[in-house]
């Protein structure tokens, strides 16, 4: 059902995106992946692959927003809404080396190696697509409460899975230390909440005192009191909306955004090695899979 709707959102493409605009990108996925030809063992897989690229990964230019993220915002009113859910789902998807883990009849375990979770995914063909240890380039959905591929792949010789590992880690490692960074963020955040609420509090108490306090002399110090505090509780408001700025700006600029844009850009040069490789037998393997 989710490849189904994957296919119409490529037939969509064909139908309502001028020629012009996704050769363009297309020669932009190509400085990548390398130019692609009919001729290619792999041509097909690779043309999908370029498509969820073009749908996934290729962002309008000036927004946060993904090709298909506006095709679903245009169509809002004239898709049904089961297509609606499933393309939004697909706009969720998580792309990424995984690594098999097990192959069951209906469905395969297996690790990302970028976060180091593991997933069962629901695939009918799994014992003619998959063999433990295999690492393959790919994408799932969560599609009614179930993960799904995509369908397009990019497999990778075993011989490469000490590099394609040690490159994996390297965004592993980067990502471990944006989380580090958010989770201090969130920290910070959380006491400022919390001096925040306790000065608010205050401020009601000594507001209270002063309106139940009829002799100047008495009230006066209660006042000035209040400025004080009425000013800190300002302050105390400025620096947590800074730190709120700052965890969405690490969420939406960095984990999210910058985090997409590397896994694709080293998707994108393993998927070019790996076509290097299937046109050329004369050159090893570790000419091709290097730095």
């Amino acid at each position: 059902m989710l490849k189904e709707n994957l296919e119409q959102l490529f037939e969509f493409i064909a139908q309502h995106i001028p020629a012009e605009q996704i050769m363009q990108a297309k020669k932009e996925y190509q400085q990548t992946t390398g130019e692609i030809y009919e001729d290619d063992n792999s041509y097909n897989t690779r043309m999908a692959l370029f498509l969820e690229w073009y749908l996934l990964d290729n962002y309008i230019p000036g927004t946060q927003k993904t090709i298909l993220e506006n095709i679903i915002e245009e169509n809002q009113t004239t898709w049904d809404e089961k297509h609606l859910e499933a393309c939004q789902n697909i706009t969720n998807n998580i792309q990424a080396l995984f690594e098999v883990k097990k192959v069951r009849d209906n469905s395969v375990m297996v690790l990302d190696l970028f976060n180091d979770e593991k997933y069962m995914v629901d695939e009918d063909d799994s014992k003619l697509a998959f063999r433990k240890n295999d690492i393959f380039q790919g994408r799932i959905v969560l599609h009614q409460g179930k993960w799904n591929f995509t369908g397009y792949f990019c497999f990778h010789p075993s011989k490469t899975q000490r590099y394609l590992k040690d490159e994996a880690r390297k965004f592993f490692l980067l990502q471990r230390s944006w989380q580090k960074e958010l989770t201090g963020l969130e920290k910070e955040l959380s006491k400022k909440e919390k001096i925040s609420s306790k000065n608010s509090k205050y401020i009601e108490k000594i507001k209270t005192k002063i309106e139940s306090t009829d002799m100047s002399e008495r009230r006066d110090p209660l006042i000035r009191e209040l400025i004080v505090l009425e000013k800190k509780g300002k302050e105390m408001a400025i620096s947590t909306q800074e730190t709120k700025n700052k965890i969405t700006l690490l969420k939406i600029e960095t984990i999210k955004l910058e985090g997409r844009k590397l896994i694709s850009e080293l998707l994108n040069k393993l998927a070019y090695m790996n076509l290097k490789w299937e046109r050329s037998r004369q050159i090893e393997i570790s000419d091709i899979y290097k730095n």
